[in-house]
């Protein structure tokens, strides 16, 4: 009668033991690894059609869901799916999430596609200095004087920053907005809200540009999660139609709309600003008088240029001159002076 394998093993190491007695313990040790991979084997080989079955269903979840088809189609090269997606997301309003910023299609390839890399104006309601403090409660408010001419407490070097600062909290692709993120919305009317911290320098940043003739002009204040979504979804769905794929559509989405949960605009700490000379959503906007005076004095009252020129392979945004992320006035001075962004500033202080 054949001996199982598993009485192989046990009489092989028996055998060894008996002859020399000081290779029991090591013979003990080697059987008892052995015939645990013995048992993890005949486990997989018994059981083999149910993990077959697990592997079909979390390839074919991956392969479908919004939420990971994008990197999951990238890297496995999942071409068929991606046909058929493609197909599918014409038709279906689908939540969609990031995919790795490094990988962006070229450029020559939306110059093919005859698309400009035009950013979204949805948000058509636009806000004067006048509108906003007409539907403002300002009794007190500084005069921007205030702001410009008083002499820094510390200097830079004396400066410290912590991590939970709000003003400085760190959202982007990588870093989803914080579970539990809270803030307070300050509401001027119905349209322009954002987080009611950052509003009197937002109002003396606007009362100073137009001190020297510039009506500046906000536009895209505080939206929702919801908003977020529609205007990402709806990007890529133009995109598609003007003949891109699902993954060229994702990818060139995302170089201009930050996808949903990861946009600082859901936290009411970013404003899309221009001037009422120059309204567009537009690189051109930073050759005007009022992007140049954004550029240069927006720091004063604690906002930066969240995504610089130049700076796109850290940020994953295209350039945005009209993009503005409030961070407090002494992180602003800082990152102006080292001409960081907020990426870079939090590597090198937080």
């Amino acid at each position: 009668m054949n001996k199982t394998f598993r009485q192989n093993i046990i009489a092989y190491f028996t055998g060894a033991a008996k002859r020399h007695k000081w290779m029991k313990y090591p013979c003990l040790a080697a059987m008892s690894v052995s015939l645990f991979f013995y048992y993890i084997g005949r486990h997989f080989v018994t059981n083999g059609k149910r993990y077959a079955s697990m592997v079909f269903v979390i390839v074919f979840s991956m392969s479908s869901c919004s939420f990971s088809f994008a990197v999951f189609a990238e890297r496995t090269g999942f071409a068929g799916a991606q046909e058929t997606y493609s197909a599918v997301i014409e038709t279906s309003n689908i939540s969609l999430a990031e995919v790795d910023p490094v990988a962006v299609p070229d450029e020559a390839l939306l110059e093919e596609s005859g698309m400009a890399l035009e950013h979204d104006e949805e948000e058509q309601e636009t806000y004067t200095l006048d509108d906003l403090l007409e539907h403002h409660e300002h009794e007190g408010l500084k005069d921007h004087s205030d702001y410009v001419n008083q002499e820094p407490v510390v200097s830079v070097e004396e400066l410290t920053f912590e991590s939970s600062d709000w003003r400085l909290t760190l959202i982007n692709k990588q870093h989803p907005i914080p579970e539990g993120y809270d803030f307070k919305l300050g509401t001027f009317t119905s349209g322009m809200r954002c987080d009611e911290r950052v509003i009197e320098d937002l109002l003396l940043m606007m009362q100073a540009a137009k001190a020297d003739g510039l009506n500046l002009v906000v536009r895209s204040p505080y939206r929702t999660s919801d908003r977020q979504e529609d205007n990402f979804n709806d990007r890529i769905k133009s995109y598609m139609k003007q003949g891109l794929s699902y993954m060229e559509a994702y990818k060139a989405t995302s170089r201009v709309i930050t996808v949903p949960g990861c946009s600082e605009h859901e936290v009411g700490l970013a404003l899309d600003i221009t001037s009422d000379s120059y309204s567009e959503l537009k690189q051109g906007f930073a050759d005007t008088e009022g992007g140049k005076w954004l550029a240069e004095h927006s720091c004063e009252y604690g906002f930066v240029l969240r995504y610089p020129d130049g700076k796109e392979y850290i940020t994953s945004i295209e350039y945005e001159p009209w993009h503005f992320r409030y961070v407090g006035r002494e992180a602003a001075a800082v990152m102006k002076e080292e001409n960081l962004c907020l990426e870079e500033f939090w590597d090198k202080y937080l």
